[in-house]
């Protein structure tokens, strides 16, 4: 087991309602004042209709900004919990500060049956968590194949996935017009089960489930998972 990081609370999470911290409030407040005045920016949502009001439930989506857990984080309807590289826990108070926000550091260098179990104790507990399909952010925009930890997760949870598409928060796309602002997309598509008997393993659900993502977005995105016309 991977050891402790300084500065998270043994105890996690911070609640236990399925309400939002103060501090999650915060960051969600600042993020959205973020994205309305400084980062000159315009969010279209699509979709909302097909979040269920209920979990268990891994949110999967695509990853190609450090600005996308700042927009889901922000703007998703109910409360979020998320696994983040642990490095972004260097600092004690920042640690602290994000255990707030609900994330749950993870080691992606080798196998974190810490965060793993954490992951997993929201899922039982009936909650939402935010997964990035592909383990790291795409350098280029289109999306990379997905990493087979979505997969053991769905597998093991048994949890509705709610695929999630974002575009527009990497700055890639033509503006039209020196004044108007760039749009952020975030497509939520029908949350559905993923065939966890299919051959494969863990691997081949993860690709299931990026096979959904990357139809809502636009086909110059899909990358990994573009289909041949």
């Amino acid at each position: 087991m991977t050891s402790a990081v300084k500065g998270f609370p043994e105890k996690f999470p911070v609640r236990d309602d399925d309400r939002r911290p103060a501090r999650y409030w915060i960051a969600a407040s600042l993020g959205r004042e973020y994205l309305r005045v400084l980062s000159w920016r315009r969010l279209r949502i699509e979709g909302e209709n097909h979040i269920p009001d209920g979990g268990p439930l891994l949110v999967a989506s695509n990853h190609t900004s450090n600005r996308d857990p700042l927009v889901l984080g922000a703007y998703f309807p109910h409360t979020l919990f998320a696994m983040g590289k642990r490095e972004m826990y260097a600092n004690r108070l920042f640690a602290w500060f994000l255990a707030g926000c609900n994330c749950i550091p993870v080691n992606r260098g080798g196998a974190d049956r810490r965060a793993v179990s954490r992951a997993l104790d929201v899922l039982r507990k009936g909650r939402r968590l935010l997964i990035f399909v592909e383990g790291t952010r795409s350098r280029d925009g289109t999306m990379h194949r997905a990493e087979a930890g979505i997969g053991f997760l769905a597998r093991k949870s048994g949890a509705m996935i709610l695929p999630v598409a974002i575009s527009g928060t990497d700055g890639r796309g033509r503006r039209r017009g020196i004044l108007r602002r760039r749009e952020i997309v975030l497509s939520y598509g029908e949350p559905f089960v993923a065939d966890l008997t299919a051959p494969g393993g863990d691997s081949a659900i993860a690709d299931q489930i990026a096979e959904r993502i990357a139809a809502l977005l636009p086909p110059s995105r899909r990358g990994a998972y573009a289909r041949p016309d």
